[in-house]
């Protein structure tokens, strides 16, 4: 179905990307953006019957791209180890804290073995709901969910190219490295490098890429905190981009870094030596509930250390920055309103006069509506109706709600909603509390665990099995915990940045209390 979305748009299109006007914007039923038109100008034919949505004085932006997350712990609460008195050196040290696996890897596995499309449900919409149309960092699944809200930069294979995005999240040996090196071209390679503190023994992973020939435009690394400008300076010279092409991607997770060594990525040295640089959540035990608070995080930062970042420039970050980067493995434009890229919309209500400085300060409330592939996800009631979405859950976030394009994995004719969701999530555990949900041998019932996936999703569903990575944990899984032992599931979080969220913040993480100035964007 087309769909038609009339008022401000700030499209990030490469020919006037700080442009900002009255228009519409023309969505096919291909999922693709057939054209974007100002005030008086006329529109395409084909869209007679198309229905039209005025969003009044909403800021139409190109949905966000978040570049960086590990989409299978984002049902837990921020976490670092109580008896931890001193930043992390780097990645290899926290995930052998005593409380890393009761109160990380355990919750997670059991949660996702035992209602694979509820957690894989809760989690996209967490997403959704802050803008974001398109992430990185899915789990491994034995098939794709029923309810599919936002892209999987995982999975997606848009274009020609096979495989188009490789992913690693554990280091590669470098020989493995220098076998990935020629299958770069016409792809992307998305894979941590240099996560902790500089001096460490991570800089080495950077000093693989680089013996390897990894070191190519296509490569996008993850954190690089632990880097310097004469890293980035090698990275460019390796890379020896075309004209008006970057030299490579680099994922900058600001909270996450600051909250774990107390540092993060030298985001000025990264753009003077000619790299993209892309916003990314990185999870939930050490970051933001979406992108929409890690804008808020790269704010802070900027302005602390002087580094003169704009609004305009953080926006980028969300959109076209990483876009571009996937573009060139997609073979579509994404991440900027304009004709022939991929329809995907974030529709922001006005908080502040300057286009970008109102992404930057919006909170979940001000999403008016989310469209991904010409179609609309998530909004406002009035919104959803004219864009001729009826059947969905309304979901709370605070004071306010939207409705969410979620159907029953039984029954996609029927719409899930929230209630049961979080009852499901909730069953788990409680079951989990009581009753050990699994051990070397199989779960509690005796049933291999991807067997027996789904247990507590609706009757019916497929079966689905979800393999969750291991952040930083090199030789170790996130699952299952030892025979006999119970797991104590945190509640499950809100999917808003709300006051216990940002309490929690004080007094703990090693980022020298700068991440507490969040709060002041949320009162």
């Amino acid at each position: 179905m087309a769909l038609i979305l009339a008022g401000t748009v700030a499209p990030l299109a490469r020919a006037e990307e700080q442009a900002s006007f009255r228009g519409r914007v023309w969505m096919g039923a291909d999922g693709l953006i057939d054209a974007v038109t100002r005030d008086g100008e006329p529109g395409p034919a084909g869209f007679e019957s198309a229905p039209m949505v005025d969003v009044g004085d909403a800021v139409i932006y190109p949905g966000l791209i978040d570049l960086h997350s590990h989409l299978g712990y984002n049902t837990l609460p921020l976490w670092v180890d109580p008896k931890q008195s001193e930043p992390y050196l780097h990645h290899d040290i926290w995930p052998g804290e005593p409380t890393y696996q009761p109160a990380l890897s355990w919750p997670s596995w059991t949660l996702a073995t035992r209602a694979p499309e509820t957690v894989l449900a809760y989690v996209q919409v967490r997403a959704l709901i802050g803008g974001t149309t398109t992430i990185q960092g899915w789990p491994n699944m034995s098939r794709m969910p029923t309810n599919v809200l936002v892209r999987s930069v995982d999975d997606d294979a848009l274009g020609t190219v096979r495989d188009p995005v490789l992913v690693s999240t554990l280091r590669l040996k470098l020989a493995d490295l220098t076998a990935r090196a020629p299958k770069l071209a016409g792809r992307i390679f998305i894979y941590h490098c240099g996560e902790g503190r500089p001096g460490t023994k991570v800089v080495k992973e950077f000093d693989d890429l680089d013996t390897s020939g990894c070191l190519q435009p296509g490569l996008i690394a993850v954190h690089c905190s632990a880097l310097d400008a004469t890293h980035f300076a090698r990275w460019r010279v390796a890379a020896a981009p075309a004209q008006g092409e970057t030299a490579g991607t680099v994922v900058w997770s600001p909270f996450s870094n600051l909250w774990l060594y107390g540092i993060t990525t030298d985001v000025p040295a990264a753009l003077t030596n000619g790299l993209g640089v892309a916003l990314g959540t990185d999870w939930g035990p050490s970051g933001t509930r979406n992108l929409l608070g890690e804008l808020k995080v790269a704010r802070l930062w900027s302005d602390k250390q002087g580094w003169g970042l704009s609004d305009h420039d953080l926006a980028r970050m969300v959109t076209c920055v990483p876009g571009d980067a996937l573009a060139r493995a997609w073979q579509v434009p994404i991440g900027r309103v304009e004709p022939g890229a991929l329809a995907d919309i974030a529709v922001v209500a006005r908080r502040r006069p300057d286009v970008w400085e109102n992404l930057v300060a919006a909170r979940e409330s001000d999403v008016q509506l989310v469209v991904m592939g010409g179609r609309a996800r998530s909004g406002t009631g009035k919104l959803m109706d004219g864009a001729g979405e009826r059947l969905g859950a309304s979901v709370p976030i605070g004071n306010t709600s939207r409705r969410v394009g979620l159907v029953r994995p039984d029954d996609p004719t029927v719409a899930w909603t929230w209630a049961d969701i979080r009852a499901r999530l909730n069953a788990v555990r409680a079951d989990a509390a009581t009753t050990p949900p699994s051990g070397p041998s199989g779960t509690a019932t005796g049933v291999a665990p991807e067997e027996g996936a789904g247990t507590a999703d609706p009757p019916g569903t497929p079966p689905l099995a979800v393999e969750l990575d291991m952040p930083g944990a090199p030789g170790e899984s996130a699952g299952p915990p030892p025979r006999g032992t119970t797991v104590k599931i945190p509640p499950i979080e809100p999917l808003h940045h709300n006051d216990r969220w940002l309490r929690s913040i004080a007094g703990r993480g090693f980022h020298g209390s700068v991440l507490e100035g969040l709060g002041a964007f949320y009162r």
